[in-house]
């Protein structure tokens, strides 16, 4: 890791992905960093917004309702996405985010 960085929280003062939000503050080396982490700031916005988020499988969700044709949710890609560690922010399309799921894949 290359200092400075910055660590993330969520909730917080500002809007982020998955309808969360979040707070951010700035650590310059490795022990702030380590104390941060201890104190519940993650290295990366999407671990801290989706932390406290639960994470629901496109396979879990098929099962439900095994006859459902219905694509996936918005809820469902962006837990596929953090799962395959995918990038992405509240800004990129449903479409885009499949296509980027399925090129994982």
């Amino acid at each position: 890791m290359h200092f400075p960085t910055i660590v993330y929280r969520s909730p917080g003062a500002h809007p982020g992905p998955f309808g969360s939000s979040y707070d951010y503050r700035g650590v310059d080396d490795e022990k702030s960093l380590q104390a941060a982490l201890r104190e519940g700031w993650r290295a990366s916005l999407v671990d801290a917004c989706s932390a406290d988020k639960p994470v629901v499988s496109l396979e879990a969700s098929a099962s439900v309702e095994a006859n459902d044709d219905s694509p996936p949710t918005r809820a469902e890609l962006e837990a596929q996405a953090v799962k395959m560690g995918l990038k992405f922010d509240g800004r990129t399309p449903d479409a885009k985010l499949a296509r980027m799921i399925n090129e994982a894949l």
